[in-house]
């Protein structure tokens, strides 16, 4: 997922919420693996991704909850490489988009 409407689609089959476009908030942050929580991103899926990292990130606020998506990605071919969802500041839901090397 690297672009609105995907967000779109899979926040409606996976958690049935109707993202409006003009609600995302959307920024993209180079990260160290030292500046990934661990509470979010266990250290077994920081293994598999490059160190920094690029983060694109979405914040869709509902009326009730706050939204955070992330996607990691490779920086030279753009490639999403892992996707972890936040719903009110947990993690409810993460997906390794690539293989496990190894």
């Amino acid at each position: 997922m690297c672009s609105i409407e995907q967000l779109k689609v899979f926040m409606g089959e996976k958690f049935g919420v109707a993202v409006e476009s003009d609600a995302v908030g959307e920024e993209v942050v180079l990260l160290y693996h030292e500046e990934l929580d661990e509470e979010l991103i266990s250290n077994d899926v920081k293994r598999i991704l490059p160190n920094p990292v690029s983060f694109q990130t979405y914040i869709y606020n509902e009326e009730e909850s706050e939204w955070i998506i992330g996607v990691a990605i490779e920086a030279e071919t753009n490639s999403p490489l892992f996707l972890v969802c936040l719903k009110d500041g947990e993690r409810i839901y993460e997906e390794i988009i690539i293989p496990r090397k190894g």
